[in-house]
């Protein structure tokens, strides 16, 4: 799947409800599979709010609190195409090989280890890819993420400053199912 495209950024940042409803239209088949084909209709929603869910269901990685972790890493290589990723259990945790250097994720064999999963995948890609949290599925039991370079996490936060902020979290030591 492709990341957001500019006009996305611009809708998501600076979108209006006649955005919204273009975008929700021309999305309509896909939001219609999640069962999200009605939210741009939501009056309890701001637009801003309902533009961050159209996104989010477009181009997240969607990770339920009791999702596998093996599965975790194959949903972010999912996005990667580019680069060759594949994972195995261990006796410790997960092997993740990383354009063929092999890398371990220790895991707790706890409900904490989803959260383990993902800061282990990031620490393994960040030299070129950065995992962040849509903020508004943080008090959620699945949470969405979106994947990008690097430069363009850089390039949204020089352009729209602390709106990135707003509907993005950095995923930090700190991040977990709440």
């Amino acid at each position: 799947m492709q990341p957001p495209t500019e006009l996305e950024w611009q809708l998501l940042f600076t979108g209006n409800e006649t955005d919204l409803k273009a975008y929700a239209l021309a999305n309509q088949e896909l939001l219609k599979t999640y069962g999200m084909d009605d939210v741009a209709e939501d009056p309890n929603s701001t637009v801003q709010e309902k533009i961050q869910l159209l996104l989010a269901a477009v181009h997240s990685v969607v990770v339920d609190w009791r999702e596998y972790d093996d599965e975790i890493v194959r949903l972010f290589a999912a996005r990667l195409p580019e680069e060759t990723i594949d994972v195995k259990e261990s006796d410790n945790g997960l092997l993740v090989t990383y354009n063929g250097v092999e890398h371990v994720i220790a895991l707790s064999m706890s409900p904490n280890d989803r959260y383990l999963t993902i800061r282990g995948f990031q620490q393994i890609v960040g030299a070129k890819y950065e995992i962040r949290l849509f903020e508004h599925s943080y008090f959620s039991d699945t949470h969405e993420f979106l994947i990008l370079p690097r430069y363009v996490w850089d390039r949204l936060e020089t352009e729209y400053g602390e709106q990135v902020g707003k509907v993005f979290r950095v995923v930090d030591s700190e991040l977990d199912f709440p």
